[in-house]
């Protein structure tokens, strides 16, 4: 049985760049991101306000994005299509601020801006721990057997 075990373990073992099923795709889009900044009328940044952004033609109570400006009053999309966008924040004192932004570019060209970049697979480090837990598995179930014939 222990041997069925290793043979079961070293199988998985070359087969573990196949189990990447929650891996992380990631990359940078050089030309394609369009960032909104947003201030009070003293030139101060509204920092962390509220924003959403809307594509063209969408209902206003879908949006295509939400979430916050940075500390610089800033809010960064990337389009997936040409059109009027727009941008709004809000900060919690009652200031608002809207923006129509039009996007130019074909539809292909904005859509394909936006694929994430996939990884060149598990680096190094994450072979070595994979490998490590299944070694460390192993051992476990050694002991154990000893332990239970004792």
């Amino acid at each position: 049985m222990g041997r069925a075990m290793l043979a079961a373990l070293c199988i998985t073992a070359l087969f573990t760049s196949l189990a990447y099923g929650h891996g992380v795709t990631y990359g940078v889009i050089a030309d394609r991101a369009v960032a909104v900044r947003f201030g009070y009328a003293g030139g101060e940044p509204m920092s962390y306000a509220e924003c959403k952004v809307f594509g063209p033609g969408s209902s206003p109570d879908l949006e295509f994005q939400n979430g916050r400006t940075d500390a610089r009053g800033i809010v960064s999309f990337v389009p997936d299509k040409p059109g009027d966008w727009t941008v709004t924040a809000w900060d919690e004192m009652g200031h608002k601020g809207t923006l129509e932004v039009l996007v130019s570019g074909s539809k292909a060209d904005l859509a394909g801006a936006a694929a994430p970049v996939p990884q060149a697979g598990p680096t190094p480090i994450s072979v070595a721990l994979g490998l490590s837990v299944l070694a460390n598995l192993a051992l476990l179930g050694m002991a154990w057997r000893s332990r239970k014939r004792h």
